[in-house]
């Protein structure tokens, strides 16, 4: 028997086999671009047809799938939501330049084999897309959309996004075949003018340069040889004026000084008198100036990875960005906020190091006999070699003599407390955990604590149907809360709305994670508030706060905590899901269970 699946059936069955996660009714209906009634339609028809496999309905949860779906053809010439926002990006940059510039949402429908809904739907993404870019998507009335930007705003944008890693774009897809088959004679014309000119560039200036000139003939009906020898010229004069100009300097120093003050202020971080960071970043910064007054727009480095990687010094390195852009006046991008976060962590990593050449000298507590002290002894002495001094091994009853021995810290497999003297916690295993808290010790003279993610969360602290319209409202109930509430003070509290000031902690996906750091934390906890309807926050419209109250400087692994957090909301199918069952038992089983699940499949598929 021959299935009868529509496209748009397919596309429901393509997002729940690639999210492998439970989606909300309303979740999908958005990504599809149709009503919640539609999508129940659809799957009951799509199950009646199925033998193998089957569309599950978990009430008040979403949908996921059961079974084989090899019965389906998803190999069809059907595009997916990425292939369609790339398929109509390159569509109407392409066009941009032609006397007829505009395309209709019906022949684009129909070019994919989607609804105009769908279409309608996708282009919310390529706005988005290309306002990073400043260009604008304009409707022409009963002709269609289009872009009307300047030649330099799309030549800059066809560029960039043929170099980014996180698309199937390539630069093959905005040239026309004349010149895709004269791509070598072009680039040996370039090579000829640059070796007349004397003019060595760099790899990435070459191919940024081979590049701006393809995509411009393939624009324009140029003489080849004319202009290229045109565009070098041009290109030199610039160049030459550029690395020529020191007067950046004094003012790029000072921007990283202001940045490092500013960090401090919204994380309690201190690397101002980190030379290696501030010479390094300088180097950068400056480079990245004169590549950016060179319209060079390549970077090794992808955002996305990073962002995953190392969430936490992303989000610093765009308190930098915030900083960086208002003194200089120019405009940095996601990658180069990447390559940014790098130094940071970087310089964040080596202020962590800050006792590496101190002898700590201990005591261990064990109430386990003499076999498991001994070999507890063994495994410390083996790990920290130098950095570790183990005075003696004692009982629990004889704590008291600990306050006349000067130790740093105690080492105890029983909970004691020995007045202003550290207890660092054990098991007699001696577990994995349990020796990078003392290496943690070692390194920053802090006690951690070894938080369960989970146990942050609190039903006094989730607030749902919130109605506000201003971001400053959301913050302030929020944050009241938790004073209320005895998790932190008020200095705490104005800490979030500095912060804020700062740069905005919005993470896109309608999602924002607000967090202090001047001020005390009695109890480590995070506050969510889902709107009733997304609000305009700073950046883009938010609906999920995740509010963090968090001693960043107590808690083992917080850079892993912070990573966690931004996994589980990192599509806004997810983001949806949350905001749409509306319980904390929901929230919790959606936000852990589900996304455990998600996760541990991602893994499995690698």
């Amino acid at each position: 028997m021959s299935l009868n699946i529509t496209a748009r059936q397919i596309n429901i069955i393509k997002i729940l086999l690639n999210s492998k996660d439970t989606i909300s009714g309303i979740a999908l209906s958005q990504e599809i671009g149709c009503s919640s009634k539609t999508i129940q339609n659809e799957i009951k028809d799509i199950n009646k047809q199925l033998r193998n496999g089957k569309i599950l309905s978990i009430r008040g949860v979403g949908y996921k799938l059961e079974g084989s779906f090899d019965e389906v053809n998803l190999n069809s010439n059907l595009y997916d939501d990425v292939d369609r926002v790339e398929y109509i990006i390159r569509k109407i940059l392409t066009l941009s330049n032609e006397e007829k510039n505009t395309i209709k949402l019906e022949d684009l429908a129909d070019s994919m084999y989607v609804s105009v809904s769908t279409v309608k739907n996708d282009l919310k993404e390529v706005k988005r897309i290309l306002e990073k870019y400043s260009i604008s998507v304009k409707s022409k009335h009963k002709q269609g959309i289009c872009v009307l930007e300047s030649e330099d705003k799309i030549l800059n944008c066809i560029v960039d996004l043929s170099n980014k890693r996180d698309n199937q774009l390539s630069l093959n897809d905005f040239l026309n075949d004349d010149i895709k088959e004269r791509k070598l004679l072009i680039k040996k014309i370039l090579l000829d003018i640059l070796n007349e000119n004397g003019l060595v560039l760099t790899d990435i200036e070459f191919k940024s340069v081979l590049n701006n000139i393809l995509v411009m003939l393939s624009r324009h009906k140029y003489n080849e040889k004319e202009f290229i020898e045109n565009y070098i010229e041009n290109y030199r004069s610039k160049r030459s004026s550029i690395l020529e100009n020191e007067q950046n300097k004094e003012i790029i120093i000072n921007s990283i000084k202001t940045f490092c003050k500013n960090l401090k202020l919204a994380t309690s971080i201190d690397i101002s008198n980190d030379k290696v960071f501030e010479e390094f970043l300088y180097k950068h910064i400056s480079s990245l100036c004169k590549k950016i007054k060179l319209g060079i727009n390549q970077s090794p480095i992808m955002a996305q990875d990073i962002k995953i990687k190392y969430p936490f010094a992303f989000e610093l390195a765009n308190i930098a960005k915030k900083t960086i852009e208002k003194d200089l006046k120019i405009e940095i991008n996601e990658d180069e906020v990447a390559n940014i976060a790098l130094h940071i962590g970087g310089a964040v990593e080596r202020a962590s190091y800050n006792n590496k050449d101190k002898v700590f000298k201990t005591i261990i507590v064990c109430t386990s006999g003499i076999g498991t002290s001994m070999l507890i002894k063994a495994k410390l002495e083996n790990i920290f070699k130098e950095k570790l001094e183990i005075l003696k091994i004692i009982p629990s009853y004889l704590v008291e003599y600990i306050k006349v021995i000067d130790v740093d810290f105690v080492i105890s497999t029983v909970p004691i407390e020995v007045g202003d003297v550290p207890v660092i916690n054990i098991s007699p295993i001696l577990s994995e955990k349990e020796i990078r808290l003392i290496e943690k010790y070692i390194e920053t003279g802090n006690i951690y604590l070894d938080l369960d993610i989970k146990s942050l969360f609190d039903s006094e602290l989730f607030f749902t149907d919130l109605v506000f319209k201003r971001k400053e409202e959301v913050i302030d109930f929020m944050a009241s809360k938790l004073v209320q509430k005895g998790y932190i003070d008020e200095d705490m509290k104005k800490s979030y709305f500095e912060r804020e000031k700062i740069a905005t902690t919005e993470i896109g996906n309608m999602v924002t994670i607000p967090h202090g750091a001047i001020g005390k934390i009695f109890d480590n906890k995070i506050a969510i508030g889902i709107l009733k309807k997304p609000i305009s926050w700073e950046i883009s419209d938010v609906r999920l706060i995740i509010m963090l109250a968090l001693d960043k400087d107590k808690i083992l692994d917080y850079e892993v905590i912070f990573s966690k957090i931004y996994k589980r909301v990192d599509s806004i199918a997810k983001v949806i899901s949350i905001c749409e069952n509306s319980s904390f038992e929901k929230f919790v089983n959606l936000y852990f269970k589900v996304s455990l699940i998600f996760m541990l499949m991602n893994c499995y598929k690698k």
